[in-house]
């Protein structure tokens, strides 16, 4: 009786404070729900380090509309029957630790269907994964990588059975204070020796706009002093909005002089998607805005030129698997 007496007098107590007795084990779901993470929140966004001042007027001002797929297209058109060669590549930023790479592996390869691409610059590779993607696209494919950039590294991927490697390097001068990423430069020679070209492969600087500013300027005085046709293809963090025409002032050293030529996307479409993850909302924070780019110099402004931003079903918003960028091929031809 004591001891029933002192029970009821404690759940008595319980209710006035507002405590509440131990409930039992949560179940399956309420452990799913508990440790499920914020909607849309990524891993590691690529846009971290956002410097407010250095960004172009009017980025995350503008909306886009939702855009269909567009990854079934013809790569050539059938009917240009007449071409000297054609080129085609393609970039993408798969962000290396904030993706699962065997997911990235096995959309390498659905885009590579019939070996539609002859090149591919990747950015943000984790050093463990050039392998992984190279058997995705077939052992066929060869490829070179950087030694600088830690776990964001660059990859460039050529089809053995179309070109020769005459050598690769990096521009160690433009990874300034050794801490960020020197592009990656390969030299590839058709196997008839009728064309060659320098294909270069670029992660600029994120949070240090100065520093980014300074790598756009050299890779200018690069370019200006070489003579071979140029493609270059990467992320440049340029921040480029649709509403303004305008990018950051990285993106206007880049273009001084004209050395480098902008192959401009046939389409304006976002290649970048980010929602805060400190207070996620399920809409991209910075719309009508892109950060990838393909650009050209010497005798490769003189090719045909085509542009475009791929888009896939349900790529956007990503999650822990997929990557926060989209792909876009680059065709060239002669």
């Amino acid at each position: 009786m004591y001891r029933f007496s002192i029970c009821v007098l404690i759940m008595m107590l319980s209710g006035v404070i507002g405590c509440q007795p131990p409930s039992s084990s949560p179940s399956p779901a309420e452990r799913s729900q508990a440790t499920q993470r914020p909607p849309n929140a990524n891993v590691r966004p690529s846009r971290r380090n956002w410097n407010k001042n250095d960004m172009a007027p009017g980025i995350g001002m503008s909306k886009q509309a939702p855009i269909k797929s567009n990854v079934d297209q013809d790569v050539f058109d059938p009917q240009q029957d007449d071409r000297e060669f054609d080129l085609s590549f393609l970039s993408w930023n798969v962000e290396s630790d904030g993706a699962d790479s065997n997911v990235i592996a096995e959309q390498l390869s659905e885009l590579n269907v019939d070996d539609r691409y002859d090149v591919f610059g990747l950015t943000e590779v984790l050093p463990e994964d050039f392998g992984k993607f190279r058997n995705a696209l077939g052992k066929h494919y060869k490829y070179a990588y950087s030694k600088s950039g830690r776990n964001d590294r660059l990859q460039i991927l050529y089809n053995e059975d179309k070109f020769e490697k005459v050598r690769h390097f990096e521009l160690e001068e433009i990874n300034l204070k050794n801490r960020y990423r020197a592009p990656l430069v390969v030299h590839l020679k058709s196997l008839d020796g009728d064309y060659e070209f320098l294909v270069v492969v670029n992660h600029l600087a994120r949070g240090k706009a100065e520093i980014r500013q300074q790598q756009a300027t050299m890779l200018v005085e690069w370019a200006r002093g070489q003579t071979l046709p140029i493609v270059a293809i990467g992320d440049y963090n340029f921040d480029y909005v649709f509403d303004t025409d305008k990018g950051n002032p990285g993106f206007v050293n880049f273009m001084r002089d004209n050395v480098w030529s902008w192959v401009k996307p046939e389409q304006m479409i976002d290649t970048n998607w980010y929602d805060d993850p400190e207070q996620p909302d399920g809409k991209d924070d910075y719309p009508g805005s892109m950060l990838d780019f393909a650009f050209v110099a010497n005798g490769a402004k003189e090719w045909s030129q085509r542009c475009r931003v791929l888009v896939r079903d349900h790529d956007f918003p990503d999650d822990e698997t997929t990557s926060d960028h989209r792909p876009f091929e680059l065709l060239l031809s002669k």
